[in-house]
Order: structure tokens, then C-alpha cells, then sequence
């Protein structure tokens, strides 16, 4: 974050095509996709970007209501806080350093945070209000994370049913390389995911420390 990623104006409908980009936040992967500002259009390609926008605003695992604090609360942004008021969302005041007095958001529950994408005001508490929805409310360690895809959960699980297979063979005294086979299906699952260590690297470690046999 905190970089040009497309060309913006102060006049509405400048945005018309879905901009995205992932981040990490507290070691946390989330995809950041930036839309339409969502209201009547005036012409058919923007009412083409708008549809976008609901069809994104729709699949969102969280919402960002960004709004300009600059101005009075106007009435398309009060809809838009009514479709978003049962989500899991987060009402961003942008433009803090040229907030009017007169801006204020009556009744919403959601969490509010003010923000100046020009002094990067605000961005900290941004990043924390982010991190508690996505990643509960204690901060995660730099090098915490979690599995998105079932298929890598799975191997995970395979690997990890390796290692206890090894803990047991340790306790049962069997031989050292039956004991690296039990390692091998650990990591083999492993593999799958990072491509690091290959089958013959793992069988060129026992020919080269034991004899199996002929």
C-alpha cells in the first residue's frame, strides 16, 4: 500500500473498472479491491463500473465505506451505509485534513475511522481495525498466517500425521531407516506445496546413509 496504483481525480466517476491488490497485513494476505464510488449514474459506462462495484460489494468478506469528510453526509452516502449496516465493514471519514464539522454519521454501528490519503493520517488505526475483523482482536505475530486453500489444509494434515508417525517410531526403537521413511511421507506433503525438496533428494539421503539392501 502507500503508492500510486491508478490514476485518480477529485471529480466523481473518474474510477469506472475494479482496481485490486493484496497486502500483507500482519503477515495476513488480503485482497484489497478498490471500485466505482457507488451512486446514480450519469452515463452508461459508469453505470457499467457501478454494477461492478455491487457484484464486488457483494462477494467482499468485509466492507470499506469510504467516505469524504470533507462534506456533509449526503444522501446516496446514507443508502450506501443502509446496504452495508448488517456487514462486516469498516466506515472510513477520508480527507481528515480538510474534515467539516458538519460531517457525521448518525446511527451507524459499524467502527469509524478517519483517514487523509494525502498526510497518511489515520492508515495505523486503519491497518488495526483491519487486522482485529480478519485476524481477531489479539495483533498476529509478523510470521503468523493461515492456510486459504483446502487442498494445501490437507496436505498440511498429511505432513503433520507423518511426524507422529516418526514420534512413534522413535519410541519404539525402529531402525533409523525405516524411521527416515516416516520422515519422508512428513515432507512429501510439504513438497506439494513448495516444490522445495524433491523424491530423489530424500532417497539419495538414505542410499547414502544406510544399506537397505540388494
Amino acid at each position: 500500500m502507500e503508492r500510486e496504483r491508478a490514476i485518480v481525480t477529485s471529480t466523481p466517476g473518474t474510477t469506472r473498472d475494479l482496481v485490486s491488490e493484496t497486502v500483507a497485513l500482519g503477515g495476513i494476505p488480503v485482497k484489497l479491491v478498490d471500485t466505482a464510488g457507488i451512486r446514480r449514474a450519469l452515463d452508461e459506462a459508469e453505470s457499467i463500473g457501478i454494477r461492478k462495484s455491487m457484484e464486488a460489494l457483494a462477494e467482499a468478506d468485509m466492507v470499506l465505506v469510504v467516505l469524504d469528510a470533507s462534506q456533509p453526509l449526503g444522501s446516496e452516502d446514507q443508502e450506501l451505509l443502509d446496504q452495508v449496516a448488517q456487514r462486516t465493514g469498516i466506515v472510513v471519514g477520508n480527507k481528515a485534513d480538510l474534515a467539516s464539522s458538519q460531517f457525521s454519521i448518525p446511527g451507524s454501528q459499524l467502527p469509524f475511522v478517519r483517514t487523509s490519503a494525502t498526510t497518511g493520517e489515520g492508515i495505523p488505526h486503519l491497518r488495526s481495525e483491519i487486522l482485529q475483523h480478519v485476524g481477531g482482536k489479539s495483533r498476529p505475530q509478523a510470521e503468523a498466517g493461515f492456510l486459504t486453500s483446502v487442498r494445501h489444509q490437507g496436505l498440511v494434515c498429511d505432513s503433520l500425521t507423518g511426524l507422529v508417525a516418526a514420534g512413534n517410531a522413535v519410541n519404539n526403537k525402529v531402525p533409523h531407516e525405516m524411521l527416515l521413511l516416516d520422515l519422508y511421507n512428513a515432507l512429501r506433503p510439504l513438497d506439494e506445496i513448495t516444490g522445495a525438496t524433491t523424491t530423489d533428494d530424500i532417497l539419495n539421503l538414505i542410499f547414502s546413509s544406510f544399506c537397505i539392501g540388494k
